[in-house]
């Protein structure tokens, strides 16, 4: 029984050898473990520390950069005012007195371009007057042929256009409302095609037979002619070709430019 005893006390010493290691090595890694945790805390807390330090210098840093640019921008601004307010305000009272003077000159200048556009006009008319009666007085004392030329010379000098007229001699045995009419109508039409046509070359061609055939034909842009309205130029030529019993057939096109014929009953 002794034997069995001392093993039995073998085995409860050993037993509670064991226990004993496991606890200790228990408590050992427990420990190591708590101190690893805390190293950590505190190695976060260091981290943490260091953080707030560095965010603490940097809003130092910028509040001083925004504490320096504000002192600049206020001796900016004080230079300005001091420097540069003198002399905008002067600037400024001269600048008032000028527009003051402008203005008053405008004043002036509209009154003397007022009547100087007014007596240029009165030239204008006079001029044409003048010329009307001249070319009245070559076509009562020459004829539609001389009257007609001296007409074309003129616009050809003063617009660069060129001008071809071919008269008929018998348009001068013609009656003199005849030849007063066919001068006026050949105004008309070549006034037309100076405001609208844009030509560089007309061709006038009068000839007597049975009737009097007046041909007429531009290079121009031409007009369509349903599209386009007749104006007062165009009405005029119709009604002086009625006038005189005649006819009148006009085509016109951005293509071939605008011709009229026309047709005359002669006096019997």
């Amino acid at each position: 029984m002794e034997q069995e005893d001392l093993i039995t006390y073998i085995v409860i010493a050993s037993t509670s050898v064991v226990l004993l290691v496991l606890a200790v090595l228990l408590d050992l890694f427990l420990l190591m473990r708590k101190r690893k945790l805390i190293a950590q805390q505190e190695i976060e807390l260091r981290e943490k520390k260091i953080d707030e330090l560095i965010m603490k210098k940097e809003v130092e840093n910028v509040n001083a950069l925004l504490k320096g640019q504000n002192s600049e921008r206020r001796r900016i601004s004080q230079e300005l005012h001091d420097r540069l307010g003198g002399i905008l305000f002067t600037a400024k009272l001269y600048n008032s007195n000028m527009e003051k003077k402008i203005a008053e000159l405008k004043v002036e200048q509209e009154e003397g371009f007022g009547k100087l556009k007014g007596l240029l006009d009165e030239a204008v008319k006079e001029v044409r007057r003048i010329s009307h009666d001249l070319y009245e007085g070559s076509l009562s004392s020459f004829g539609y042929e001389v009257a007609t030329r001296q007409l074309v010379a003129a616009i050809q000098e003063a617009n660069g256009i060129k001008i071809e007229l071919t008269v008929s001699r018998e348009i001068d045995e013609q009656s003199e409302e005849i030849r007063h009419e066919l001068y006026a109508l050949t105004q008309e039409i070549l006034s037309n095609t100076l405001k609208h046509a844009k030509a560089s070359k007309v061709e006038i061609e009068v000839e007597v037979n049975a009737e009097l055939i007046f041909r007429y034909r531009d290079n121009g842009i031409g007009f369509d002619q349903k599209a386009v309205h007749e104006g007062i130029g165009l009405k005029n030529i119709r009604d002086r070709v009625e006038k005189m019993n005649g006819t009148i057939s006009l085509e016109s096109d951005g293509k071939t430019g605008t011709s009229y014929l026309v047709a005359l009953p002669l006096a019997k």
